[in-house]
């Protein structure tokens, strides 16, 4: 998973992205820098299993996170020229950090200002490339591309109406068709708000006060003090976890960011497990058993026979395949079983 980290200048963007991967890159709006890393996801459900089959290897999935430099926060005064705009439309998903922490504070303008930056950058995009299909479709008499040029006008006329063009629920086709433009406001959005630790104890009354950005698939919320987080970030686990209990925070914001990208995503976790290696693996929500063989490998999903499937929590509770069996926790199923968040899963495959 990709996730792209955005706001505008002084909203602390870097700060946040320093809180997630550990790193400590330099803060201040007077740096243009794009940062990147990638982390592993933390997974208490791996790290357990792990416990009880001591393998010689444990892999985490991972994410990668990328601090773009792009936006100016000026909204429609911008000038449309904004830079690293490519490497943003990689991404799966966007982390929108706005200032709820200095006194000077336009959080709700902020957030505005955000998405007419974006709205703008597809807007061109669209209309270079409406004249080029339109030209290309009269000179050439072809019409197979006339659909995605419909495609565009449809986005082009939402856009235009200042709205996201993932609110307009576009048909499967209509999203294959304009796939490779990789449009910015097609991103779901996780607004993170940045408050000061002296509103810590005020989280739970300033995460309701946002709750009506929330729209299913489309944007999630977040509300943490990023400076805090940074500073949890470079301490080792013991003072970590000390840290968090003085503060009375329940884990660090990155396994809340993470897990709230999952769920923006539609995206959940399987396990497998043996001696040489236990290994989480990240798969969209309803996916099958067959889909599951073949993030694995694609040997398993082409030779599939069947899945031996237990639940995180039967595996903990018997420990071993043996005592899952005998207590008959162990199911068998079959290419169109639908994976659960959790399952620990043995395939089994002739090629």
């Amino acid at each position: 998973m990709k996730l792209g980290i955005i706001g505008p200048p002084q909203s602390g963007k870097t700060t946040i992205f320093n809180a997630v991967s550990g790193l400590q890159e330099t803060v201040g709006d007077f740096s243009r820098t794009v940062h990147r890393a990638v982390i592993k996801v933390p997974d208490e459900r791996l790290d357990n299993l792990a416990e009880l089959i001591k393998p010689r290897k444990v892999t985490h999935t991972s994410i990668e996170f990328l601090d773009a430099a792009c936006f100016t926060g000026r909204g429609k005064k911008s000038t449309g020229e904004l830079e690293g705009i490519h490497d943003l439309r990689l991404m799966d998903a966007v982390a929108v950090v706005v200032d709820d922490f200095s006194p000077e504070a336009r959080t709700e303008q902020d957030i505005g200002n955000i998405i007419d930056e974006m709205i703008l950058a597809d807007l061109i995009m669209i209309e270079d490339n409406v004249g080029k299909l339109e030209r290309s479709i009269k000179l050439t008499g072809k019409k197979d591309r006339a659909f995605e040029l419909e495609t565009l006008k449809k986005c082009r006329d939402i856009l235009n109406d200042n709205k996201l063009i993932s609110e307009i629920g576009l048909a499967d086709d209509e999203l294959k068709s304009i796939r490779g433009y990789a449009f910015l406001t097609l991103l779901p959005q996780l607004l993170v708000f940045n408050i000061s630790e002296d509103k810590l104890d005020r989280h739970a009354d300033i995460y309701a006060g946002y709750e009506k950005y929330r729209r299913e698939g489309i944007t999630d919320i977040s509300v943490i003090c990023g400076k805090i987080e940074m500073e949890l970030a470079a301490l080792d686990d013991d003072d970590q976890k000390e840290f968090l209990a003085e503060l009375n925070i329940e884990k660090p914001f990155v396994e809340k960011l993470i897990q709230r990208s999952y769920r923006l995503l539609g995206l959940i976790s399987f396990f497998t497990l043996s001696e040489p290696e236990c290994r989480a693996w990240t798969i969209p929500e309803g996916a099958t058993a067959v889909t599951a063989a073949g993030a694995v490998h694609s040997d398993f999903a082409r030779g599939f026979i069947r899945a031996e499937v237990a639940s995180y929590e039967d595996y903990m509770e018997y420990k071993t395949p043996a005592a899952l069996k005998a207590a008959a926790r162990l199911n068998v199923e079959g290419k169109d079983y639908v994976v659960r968040d959790g399952d620990v899963i043995q395939f089994l495959f002739n090629v």
